[in-house]
C-alpha cells in the first residue's frame, strides 16, 4: 500500500511541478507510473477474489501494455546511427518471439500469486537477449548521456534474481515484477531530479551529447544487435510445440 502512495505522489509531483518535460515524455512516464507499476501495485493489493474474478480482464490489460511497448520500441529514432538502425530489426525479432510465446501460452500470460505479479510467458532466453538488446538501445542519442539509464539492466536483472531466490518461484516468472518496478522508478527518479535540479537535463539536441559514442564505438555496439536478432530468429524457428517447456 506504501509503494501505491509513493507511486501516486510521485507522478502528482511530476505532473505539477515538471515543466521541463514535452508531452511525448510525460505521456510516457505516466504510462509507466501510474498505468503500468501504479495499476499493477492496485491489482496485488485487492482482495483475492476480486483478483479471481478479474484475472481475465488484468491479463488482456497487461499483455496490451506489454506487447504494446515492446512493438513501439521499434519506432525509437535512430539519429542516424548504426546501432540504432540494426536495434530496429533486433527489436522486431524480439517482438515476434515473444508474441509467440504469449500465442502458446493461449495469451494466459499472468498467475495469481500472493505478492508478486507473475508473468510467464516469457523465457529465460528471451530476457537475456532483451536485455542485451536494450542496453544498446540505451546508448542512442535520444536516451541522452545515459548517466540514469546505463545500469538499468543490471537492477532489473538482480531484481529478478532477489525475487526469484525470495519466492522459489522460476527465474523468468519474477522478470515481470522487476522490470515492472525497475523501469517506471529509473523513469521517475530521471523525472524528479530533472524537475528540481537534482541532475542537469539532458538535451538530445546537443552536438556533443549526440556524439557521445563515436563511429568505432556505435559499429562494435552494432554488431551485437544482428547477433541477438539472429539468436532470437533462430529461437522462433526452433520453438517447441504449445504448452512445452521453454528455456
Amino acid at each position: 500500500g506504501l509503494l501505491l502512495l509513493v507511486v501516486l505522489g510521485c507522478s502528482t509531483t511530476i505532473v505539477v511541478f515538471d515543466k521541463t518535460s514535452t508531452i511525448g515524455e510525460m505521456t510516457k512516464i505516466m504510462c509507466e507510473l501510474p498505468l503500468c507499476l501504479g495499476s499493477v501495485l492496485a491489482f496485488l493489493l485487492a482482495n483475492r477474489s476480486f483478483q479471481t474474478r478479474f484475472l481475465s480482464a488484468f491479463t488482456t490489460y497487461v499483455n496490451f501494455a506489454v506487447y504494446g511497448n515492446i512493438g513501439m520500441m521499434m519506432g525509437t529514432p535512430a539519429d542516424g546511427t548504426l546501432r540504432g538502425m540494426c536495434s530496429k530489426v533486433t527489436c522486431a525479432a524480439l517482438f515476434i518471439w515473444i508474441i509467440q510465446q504469449g500465442h502458446r501460452a493461449g495469451w494466459k500470460t499472468v498467475v495469481l500469486h500472493d505478492d508478486l505479479f507473475v508473468f510467464t510467458a516469457v523465457s529465460k532466453s528471451w530476457i537475456f537477449a532483451h536485455a542485451l538488446y536494450r542496453f544498446v538501445l540505451l546508448t542512442l542519442p535520444c536516451f541522452g548521456s545515459g548517466r540514469r539509464h546505463r545500469l538499468l539492466e543490471l537492477y532489473s536483472l538482480t531484481l529478478t534474481f532477489a525475487l526469484s531466490s525470495s519466492s522459489n518461484l522460476p527465474f523468468e516468472y519474477c522478470f515481470g515484477m522487476a522490470d515492472t518496478l525497475v523501469v517506471p522508478a529509473v523513469a521517475g527518479w530521471s523525472a524528479i531530479a530533472t524537475t528540481f535540479n537534482i541532475i542537469p537535463h539532458d538535451s538530445t539536441n546537443n552536438d556533443l551529447l549526440s556524439n557521445h559514442i563515436g563511429t568505432d564505438a556505435d559499429i562494435y555496439l552494432s554488431a551485437l544487435s544482428p547477433v541477438v536478432a539472429i539468436f532470437a530468429c533462430f529461437k522462433i524457428a526452433s520453438a517447441p510445440r504449445r504448452g512445452s517447456r521453454r528455456v
